[in-house]
């Protein structure tokens, strides 16, 4: 007699009833699998999966139909599975919305407000004994992404263009218009100020279609402790602009972020007004004007068309997207190599092989090989193209204000000075701690402090850090070229 490894999956603990009965279904649907099978079978964590078929979170559409597709070989049953599967998904996202728990760090002013600038401290330089700061978790690249169509063979050498098969996202239909009605009304709709509630923000005008807001100049944009509010920080203030959010992203195309209830939104341009766009995913980049999603299984790549739920399928399987001003990049599930897109639907050409972590600069992508002894810069065109960087680093990080790295150790971050051509020149400069995340703008980067209590803030020019603000969840920086106001320092 064969046994399975795992805990039996308890009672459904979702906060409504139509996420325990979404729960249920997937429970009866997943029946004998453990969630390590699910999980190497689908490309999605293991944590999730516990999540998923407890109801605290509620599982993809799109991950869902390919369950039932997968799980059921009877035609007749499969059709009226995925219908109940769109009825009981629809009625989860529509439950009553979840209230993100009061976060258990103080706010830095005041019991009202979940991130504040700085009360005017003395800059602060590089500390000779730093206190231990962690980097950021990251996610390993597991390179992901389909080979240039037959014109482009000459460089993708021995991969094989394979065709793109899979049917375009679907978007979730009319659960995600009520749902973004309920969402301009009470979602991420936040007041104007931080200790008032949330208020209903203007819907756009009958006839108009919701687009992003394009940004434009330098901003740093935070969640607050446990979820509470989206903030926007101008170099002097922070403004709060959304509600609630788990996680954020940003660039050109607009701000974005993944609301409570799993959807992913973006921002109009207004406090208070966001607009759903589908679901976040397995990962998602910003590069140019463009949005770029990897689907919640990890075996499709999109492009979101820039207006309602509408995605086109651009590329096959993926394990991590990179986007950036030099381009698009993603890394490939089984072998790790490294492609960058094309600009059309299926044509992607191959970069490199696997590396440990990667990162893009405003002008070039960086890869750490595999056992992070080595920095390489991509160089499109050149023979070689890769060519040495810099030395060992345990993680990469990249703007426009350069390539950071945390040291083998994790404990400490160091700029890449003299970038360019001349590899004698290049060397890793301390500039300070670590820490649990960390986004590079124009002329700085910005470090949120292991405990998540700090905001910090280091400038190019100067070489000093100066905390504006904290604590927070997490944050996304962008900074427009060549933008005057990038390295100014605020007035908190």
């Amino acid at each position: 007699m064969s046994s399975r490894v795992g805990r039996p999956q308890g009672r459904p603990r979702g906060s409504t009833e139509q996420a325990n009965a979404l729960a249920e279904f997937l429970l009866t649907l997943t029946s004998g699998m453990t969630v390590r099978e699910l999980a190497g079978r689908y490309h999605v964590g293991k944590t999730l999966w516990g999540e998923y078929r407890s109801g605290q979170k509620i599982i993809p559409l799109e991950l869902l139909r390919r369950l039932v597709r997968d799980r059921t070989p009877d035609e007749r049953t499969r059709q009226v599975r995925m219908e109940t599967a769109a009825r009981l998904h629809q009625a989860a996202l529509e439950g009553p919305l979840q209230t993100p728990a009061p976060a258990a760090s103080p706010s830095i002013t005041g019991p009202s407000a979940a991130l504040e600038p700085a009360k005017a401290p003395e800059p602060i330089k590089a500390p000779e004994r730093p206190p231990s700061l962690e980097p950021a978790p990251t996610a390993g690249p597991v390179l992901a992404a389909r080979a240039a169509s037959a014109g482009r063979a000459a460089s993708a050498g021995s991969q094989r263009p394979r065709p793109l098969t899979r049917n375009m996202l679907n978007s979730g239909g009319a659960g995600i218009v009520i749902l973004a009605v309920l969402m301009l009304l009470l979602g991420l709709g936040p007041a104007s100020s931080m200790d008032t509630a949330a208020s209903a923000p203007g819907a756009p005008e009958v006839g108009d279609a919701p687009t992003a807001a394009p940004l434009t100049g330098t901003s740093v944009f935070a969640i607050g402790p446990g979820g509470r509010g989206i903030f926007q920080w101008d170099a002097t203030r922070w403004t709060r602009i959304g509600a609630a959010a788990r996680q954020l992203w940003s660039g050109p195309a607009g701000l974005f972020a993944t609301g409570m209830d799993n959807l992913l939104y973006a921002y109009g341009g207004r406090p208070g007004y966001w607009f759903p766009i589908g679901e976040p995913g397995g990962d998602l980049a910003v590069s140019g004007t463009h949005v770029y999603r990897l689907a919640a299984d990890r075996q499709a790549v999109h492009i979101w068309d820039g207006h309602g739920t509408s995605w086109t399928q651009i590329g096959g399987p993926a394990a991590r997207l990179y986007g950036g001003e030099p381009g698009l990049f993603a890394t490939d599930p089984n072998d790790g190599r490294i492609f960058t897109y094309l600009g059309r639907p299926g044509q992607w050409d191959f970069v490199g092989t696997a590396g440990a972590s990667f990162a893009l600069t405003d002008r070039h992508l960086y890869g750490l090989t595999p056992e992070r002894t080595t920095v390489n810069r991509w160089l499109a065109g050149a023979r070689p193209p890769w060519v040495y960087a810099a030395g060992p680093a345990d993680d990469l990080y990249g703007g426009a204000a350069g390539l950071f790295s945390t040291d083998p150790s994790r404990e400490r971050l160091r700029v890449l000075t003299e970038p360019g051509t001349d590899a004698k020149n290049q060397n890793w400069q301390d500039i300070g701690p670590a820490g649990a995340e960390v986004r590079v703008g124009r002329r700085e980067v910005y470090v949120l402090t292991q405990d998540r209590s700090q905001i910090l803030r280091w400038s190019r020019d100067t070489g000093t850090w100066r905390r504006i603000g904290g604590p927070a969840r997490t944050l996304t920086v962008w900074a427009a070229q060549d933008d005057p106001g990038a390295g100014r320092a605020g007035n908190p």
